[in-house]
């Protein structure tokens, strides 16, 4: 992955944690999970720094138009599909994490499956990665 799209993929996770407004305590576990995984190339604090610095930037976001042209930028920025697929399914997991995707996040859900073009195919399967079949992130 580019810088770039490292970038991208620190977005959605932030995003997948800010959903609802409600930061719960499962998904800053699962979030510090997946981040304390990934290859970023940086020192810990750098990290530490970029990831408080997005957090205030998409908890700034004005709007839901502000929200949705942000994920429609961060879409454009990764153009590969299965990219897409993998970061769409750990913010799902992210989101998932404490037991409940509400309407809130399942809205968040929503605008990621149309901007990043997940198909209904893969938002099944995702779905039923990321869940225990009690907690439903389907759009609907």
């Amino acid at each position: 992955m580019t810088d770039e799209q490292k970038f991208v993929v620190l977005e959605a996770l932030v995003v997948g944690v800010l959903a609802d407004g409600k930061v719960e305590s499962e998904e800053v576990k699962r979030f510090d999970e997946v981040v304390g995984t990934l290859p970023w190339g940086l020192d810990k604090s750098v990290l530490a720094a970029l990831v408080t610095q997005t957090q205030q930037r998409v908890s700034s976001l004005p709007n839901a138009q502000a929200v949705t042209d942000f994920v429609i930028n961060m879409a454009a920025r990764i153009p590969a599909p299965a990219l897409r697929d993998k970061v769409f399914y750990t913010m799902c997991t992210i989101m998932a994490a404490d037991g409940d995707v509400n309407r809130l996040e399942k809205a968040v859900i929503g605008v990621f499956v149309l901007a990043f073009g997940i198909t209904s195919d893969r938002l099944a399967a995702i779905k039923k990665a990321t869940t225990n079949q009690s907690v439903d992130v389907s759009r609907n």
